[in-house]
């Protein structure tokens, strides 16, 4: 019998006393000892813990000193990825990778199509993850990856793969941040308001300019704009040529997700799942994602999960609500890194 199969059986054991045990407690809660985060579970995963508390990056918050995101080591040298929108919301942050803790961080490139960010810190003789070959995991596979942080202690929790891998669609539309002064004027573009929060405005489009070009190619119509638009995924960039006044400007504009700058209401789901304390803002429109069912927070996200005899198989990138979780799969997460990390 392998390790992974010895593993996986103990973990079922333990879990099925853990619920059978509840009829027999006059309490609602179960003794911590007999929890899946408790320490007879975390006993059963500590051969992956090693694992976890050696690739994973804890990033936290310097005005705050609390955690807000992990990240995954990618090379020796002190390479990491992480979650590019998280990064986004603090000013600064400080990187604790082991019992190590490393400032003054540096940012050397992001993707936005995969919400990834590329991060070095100065170190050496780190353990990166090992990217395996491609392969697929059943549904039911036990995986483990960070449940937490205390500290210098990276706490394992394990979950399940729920899903086939596959693209992910953006949840919302995608949007400019302007409006058009009655559409089509005389065969023009003319821009009306111009959102401030939006790709439009962060771009310095100004109310009045007229749209005269997409990615170099004349703008026939309202319609070819909005074509363009909709096919494309939150943190993806459009450039436009635009005529003000007698002068015309080149702009380089990214599409924000439609509820990020005009609001929306929450479905029953979101509210039930914790909103924006449990999951992730960005958890959609990833070329491709790996599902399973573990129960995390957006500020567990962006560390690496591993099999249960440690074989890393994706990152952690999207938290949906407090059971599901997407992580990019081990294959596309190695093309990225090659692609990200060359040269640098």
């Amino acid at each position: 019998m392998g390790n992974d199969l010895k593993m996986t059986m103990k973990l079922i054991t333990l879990i099925t006393v853990a619920c059978a045990s509840v009829g027999s407690l006059k309490a609602n809660t179960l003794p911590s000892e007999k929890r899946k985060n408790g320490p007879l579970v975390q006993a059963t995963l500590s051969p992956v813990q090693v694992s976890l508390q050696e690739s994973s990056a804890v990033l936290y918050d310097n005005e705050t000193s609390t955690p807000f995101i992990y990240g995954t080591v990618i090379r020796e040298d002190g390479l990491i990825l992480t979650k590019a929108s998280e990064v986004d919301e603090v000013e600064s942050f400080i990187i604790r990778v082991g019992a190590k803790k490393f400032r003054n961080p540096k940012i050397l490139a992001r993707n936005d199509h995969w919400d990834l960010m590329l991060i070095k810190i100065e170190a050496e003789g780190l353990l990166p993850v090992v990217i395996p070959e491609e392969k697929e995991l059943a549904h039911g596979t036990w995986i483990v990856c960070n449940g937490g942080t205390e500290r210098r202690f990276r706490r394992a929790r394990a979950g399940v793969i729920s899903a086939n891998k596959r693209e992910l669609p953006a949840e919302t539309p995608t949007v400019l941040g302007v409006t058009l002064k009655g559409g089509e004027d005389e065969g023009k573009l003319i821009v009306g308001e111009v959102n401030e929060e939006s790709g439009a405005g962060k771009a310095g489009m100004k109310s009045g300019d007229v749209i005269l070009a997409l990615g170099g190619s004349p703008l026939k119509d309202f319609d070819a704009l909005v074509e363009v638009i909709n096919d494309k995924s939150p943190g993806d960039f459009i450039e436009l040529k635009v005529k003000r006044d007698d002068e015309e400007l080149d702009l380089k504009v990214e599409l924000i997700a439609r509820h990020k700058i005009y609001g929306g209401t929450k479905s029953r789901n979101d509210q039930l799942s914790g909103g924006e304390t449990q999951q992730s803002p960005r958890r959609s429109g990833f070329p491709k994602i790996l599902q399973h069912e573990t129960m995390m927070s957006r500020r567990t996200m962006g560390g690496p999960i591993f099999t249960l005899d440690g074989e890393f198989v994706g990152m952690n990138i999207a938290a949906v609500n407090r059971v599901e979780a997407f992580a990019i799969p081990a294959k596309e997460f190695g093309e990225l890194v090659t692609k990200m990390s060359e040269g640098r």
